[in-house]
């Protein structure tokens, strides 16, 4: 099985194609709904925010989760992406959260508008 590249075109094609392979990427994935509300969370970001999904999953991921998210670049790139309905972007941002300061690299991809939007996290 060929390894997803961060920052892949289709990775959300990919996923939806085989679900568990949310489990084998080598950085961490979160699907939240148009509301924010985690949907997804892999087991790459549990282990480095140290948060089991069942803790996460159903919680709002700006207000609940990563409340340092909401700042103008992450958040409206979101609510852009909710409005437009499709969004591929990939920016470089800081999370502060509740840990040491951690510079990362954001893919926020849709996966479609029943399903909900993908954030991808890598550290950097």
């Amino acid at each position: 099985m060929e390894m997803i590249k961060f920052g892949a075109d289709d990775v959300e094609n990919r996923l939806a194609t085989d679900p568990s392979r949310v489990e084998l990427l080598p950085f961490g994935a979160v699907m939240v709904d148009q509301q924010g509300d985690v949907l997804r969370y892999n087991h790459v970001e549990s282990g480095i925010m140290g948060r089991a999904p069942s803790d996460v999953i159903g919680k709002n991921f700006f207000n609940d989760i990563a409340p340092c998210a909401k700042g103008q670049l992450f958040y409206n790139h979101f609510f852009r992406a909710v409005a437009d309905g499709n969004v591929n972007v990939l920016f470089d941002y800081v999370f502060d959260y509740k840990q040491a300061t951690t510079n990362v690299r954001i893919h926020m991809k849709s996966a479609d508008a029943s399903r909900g939007i993908w954030i991808f996290i890598k550290r950097v």
